[in-house]
Formats: C-alpha cells, sequence, structure tokens
C-alpha cells in the first residue's frame, strides 16, 4: 500500500513539471510589430533629472528658431535650426516569454549610437506609458543675448508645446560593452540584457540623449 502511495505522489509531480508552462521564443519579426512612434521621441526627464522620472519628448513638429548675440560685437553667434538626430536600433539575439510567469527575455546588441558612448548614457526601462504635453522653454543666456521672435529675450517664456509621454511603475536595465569590435573600430559593441515580468500595458524604451528612442508594446505580446 505504501508502495503504491509514493508511486502515485511520483505520477503527480511529474504532472506538475510537465505542465508548467515553457518559455517560448519570439522572432525579433514578431517583436517589430509592436515597435510604436519610430523615430519622434527624445529621452529627457520629467520636469527636471531630479525627479528620476524618465519623459520622452516629441519634437518632430516644432518650427522654433531663435538665435545667439555676442553682445561686444553684435554677431550672431549661432542660429538654431532642427538638429540631425538618429534613431536608436535594437538587434536581438534571443526574445523569450513564459506567458504563465509573464517573464520576458531579450538579449541583444543597441545600434545607432556615436562609438565612444559610455554604457551608462542609454536608459533602457521597461514600464507604463502616460501620454502628456511638455512645454519648450527658451531662457536668456550669461554667454550672449538670446532673440526670439526679434525681440531681445530677458526672461524665460514658454515658446511651445509638444506631445510627450513619461514612465511609471518602471524597471531600469543597463548596457554594457560586449566582447566584438564594431565594424572598422576600436570601440566595443553595445549590448544589453532585459529579464523582467510584464503585464498587458508594458511597453520597453530605449533611450539616449539626441537620438531617437526605440519603443515597443511588449504587453502586447502576452495577449498575441
Amino acid at each position: 500500500m505504501l508502495r503504491l502511495f509514493f508511486i502515485f505522489l511520483s505520477c503527480f509531480f511529474s504532472d506538475q513539471v510537465f505542465s508548467q508552462s515553457k518559455p517560448e521564443t519570439i522572432e525579433y519579426s514578431k517583436l517589430v510589430k509592436y515597435k510604436v512612434d519610430e523615430d519622434r521621441f527624445e529621452f529627457g526627464w520629467l520636469a527636471n533629472v531630479f525627479s528620476g522620472i524618465p519623459c520622452f519628448r516629441n519634437y518632430t513638429k516644432n518650427k522654433i528658431q531663435s538665435q545667439l548675440v555676442d553682445p561686444k560685437t553684435d554677431s550672431i553667434i549661432y542660429t538654431s535650426t532642427d538638429p540631425e538626430i538618429n534613431g536608436l536600433k535594437i538587434v536581438s539575439s534571443k526574445i523569450t516569454l513564459d506567458k504563465k510567469s509573464r517573464l520576458l527575455q531579450i538579449n541583444g546588441q543597441i545600434t545607432g549610437a556615436w562609438e565612444d558612448v559610455i554604457p551608462d548614457e542609454f536608459e533602457i526601462y521597461i514600464g507604463h506609458r502616460i501620454d502628456t504635453i511638455s512645454n519648450i522653454t527658451l531662457s536668456p543666456s550669461l554667454e550672449a543675448t538670446v532673440y526670439y521672435n526679434g525681440a531681445k529675450l530677458d526672461s524665460a517664456v514658454i515658446v511651445d508645446r509638444v506631445p510627450a509621454f513619461y514612465l511609471t511603475g518602471l524597471k531600469k536595465f543597463n548596457a554594457y560593452r560586449g566582447p566584438k569590435n564594431l565594424t572598422n573600430s576600436k570601440y566595443k559593441e553595445m549590448l544589453f540584457e532585459i529579464n523582467s515580468t510584464i503585464d498587458d500595458k508594458s511597453i520597453l524604451v530605449f533611450g539616449l540623449s539626441s537620438r531617437y528612442a526605440e519603443i515597443f508594446e511588449v504587453g502586447r505580446l502576452l495577449t498575441q
């Protein structure tokens, strides 16, 4: 009788092990289907860097121009123009998702940055997106005179408002240099590893100053 009991337990736990869900391999082409807002949003902070809340702003429709003038020579030092901004791109080497535990794992390489970028300069997050509007503020400079719409600027003014979003409930991940050199370069490749539970509203964002962010609605992988 005791022997039969142990046989029953052995079969029960074996069934439990095999009934557990296994991580599913996700093709990169499937992840790309959930890429959104490509070449639109730039990384920054909500309010200021001390808030610790990442915020991404869309300056693509902004046509504001300003000038810096040397007060001693009355010559123009700088005229603002639309900046040339490149977008980050990720190249994944492995993507897995366990839908039962909601554990998402992504390994890969980040491209699109300048060669000597420091790993700590990347801002990689999984969180929830809150859409908002952000003010663009123009301020006087101690180095030279600032003109806006042909008039000297004596105090800070809000000159435009742009679409933006910030992240809540976020988890941060780090970039790091890999073992291989970039093509025709002395600098190593830039790699990342994502390991996080997600829900159906989670987004994954790769940010870097002066680069368009790479944004994925990874939560949608749970329902597809």
